[in-house]
């Protein structure tokens, strides 16, 4: 939407971003380009960066290129080691992964790639939120240029704040991570291997369902697939491990509770107005960098193309580990699975 012209408008605004911290030449070039309100959360992200790659190497006692390195594998290019980029928050960071790789605490670049990884999903989630939502909305009802500024500098400036007093959720995910590795891995054959039930449940029909909604109706469904598929998992004590487009996959400590989590997703979406289906089984999977790959993993998710609507199918192993408890299987017979030169006897889960 293009706004009027506004000089005693722009001079306000000129004020507002110099008491920001914006420079005389950013405010000229955020007015003429009509970015200003963009210009503001850019101000907010440069605060305190007056450090170049080479200032932290310094600081820390490491070569340039090598500070470059670790932040290139951390997601965050940095082509001019001059270029004032850094904090000191950097030069704390940089110096404890160092110190950390000294110890042989970090061995090579995986941690860091998936720092990297899952940092970048927060950024560009907030990001999205922000400008899918408050931003959208000022820009309908017409605000002024300011109004729209103070918004974007004041989201930043809380996004930042959120994500410096991340620690003390950091130090519960960490606590949990640390009492699910002790289950997973007690008598494993391995220590990369960990012992669970490994499920995919997926809609049927999403794709054609999808194609028919508008973008704000397909934003909705997307919204109450992502959340119902969040809260189900950890009430039962899994772990949503990621989504696959309309799937996802959870990771359970053990197959009675895998069974559980499953019949309650299909339970969920059914509800929801969807077609779900479900795929289970139990055994060694190999964990790294917080996912799960294998032939338990592969053969879960082709039970879960097999599956009918409303259907979980399982295996053996399965059947086997929740023979004790009051979950009913119906045996579904053998079936030819894509990947697997044998049939598969499979059980149906008794759901509701």
């Amino acid at each position: 939407m293009e706004r009027p012209t506004d000089p005693a408008g722009e001079a306000e605004l000129a004020t507002w971003l110099g008491e920001l911290g914006a420079d005389a030449a950013q405010i000229e070039e955020g007015l003429r380009s009509g970015r200003a309100d963009a210009l503001a959360g850019d101000v907010v992200l440069e605060r305190g960066a007056t450090l170049s790659a080479r200032d932290v190497a310094e600081r820390t006692g490491i070569g340039a290129d090598r500070v470059q390195s670790m932040y290139r594998e951390l997601g965050v290019p940095t082509p001019d080691p001059d270029a004032p980029q850094f904090t000191e928050a950097d030069v704390m960071l940089i110096d404890r992964l160092v110190g950390a790789r000294r110890q042989g605490i970090v061995q090579g670049t995986d941690l860091l790639r998936v720092i990297a990884g899952a940092m970048e999903r927060i950024a560009e989630a907030a990001v999205a939120i922000y400008v899918q939502g408050p931003e959208e909305t000022l820009r309908q009802r017409g605000s002024s240029v300011l109004e729209c500024a103070r918004s974007n500098a004041g989201a930043t400036e809380l996004a930042l704040d959120v994500g410096t007093g991340l620690a003390p959720l950091f130090r519960h995910h960490m606590r949990q991570a640390v009492a699910r590795q002790r289950v997973i891995q007690e008598g494993v054959s391995r220590r990369e291997l960990a012992r669970l039930a490994i499920g995919f449940v997926d809609l049927v029909g999403s794709t054609e369902l999808q194609g028919r909604l508008d973008t704000r109706a397909l934003g909705d469904q997307v919204s109450r697939f992502e959340a119902r598929a969040f809260d189900v998992t950890a009430a039962g004590g899994g772990r949503l491990v990621k989504f696959i487009g309309d799937e996802i996959m959870i990771a359970v400590p053990d197959a009675v509770a895998g069974c559980r989590i499953v019949c309650d997703l299909v339970d969920a979406f059914t509800d929801d107005g969807t077609q779900p289906r479900a795929g289970l089984v139990y055994g060694e999977v190999l964990f790294r960098h917080g996912d799960y790959y294998g032939p338990v993993v592969n053969l879960a998710a082709r039970l879960v193309d097999a599956a009918i609507p409303g259907e979980a199918l399982v295996d053996e192993s399965v059947v086997v580990a929740a023979k004790e408890e009051d979950l009913a299987f119906e045996a579904a017979g053998r079936r030819m699975l894509k990947g697997f030169s044998a049939p598969v006897s499979v059980w149906s889960l008794a759901i509701g």
